[in-house]
């Protein structure tokens, strides 16, 4: 009867440890779906930054930026 209770034990203890590993292969399949989707977001910004700066140009008109230079 004891042997039965220390083998309840080990399995008790290898669940619990089978859980916690599962929690954690589920964390990284959710961190891996997020950066799956980086590319297109990053393809998405870098068109965003340059349709901004046609339309600052835009803005600007054909002769471009005028600086000045402090003296």
């Amino acid at each position: 009867m004891a042997e039965q209770q220390l083998q309840e034990k080990q399995f008790d203890l290898l669940y619990e440890e089978l859980r916690k590993i599962s929690k954690e292969l589920e964390t990284i399949q959710q961190r891996l779906a997020m950066l799956e989707t980086m590319p297109v977001a990053l393809q998405e910004l870098s068109r965003l930054s340059r349709s901004l700066e046609s339309l600052a140009y835009a803005a600007l008109g054909r002769e471009g930026p005028r600086l000045r230079r402090r003296a």
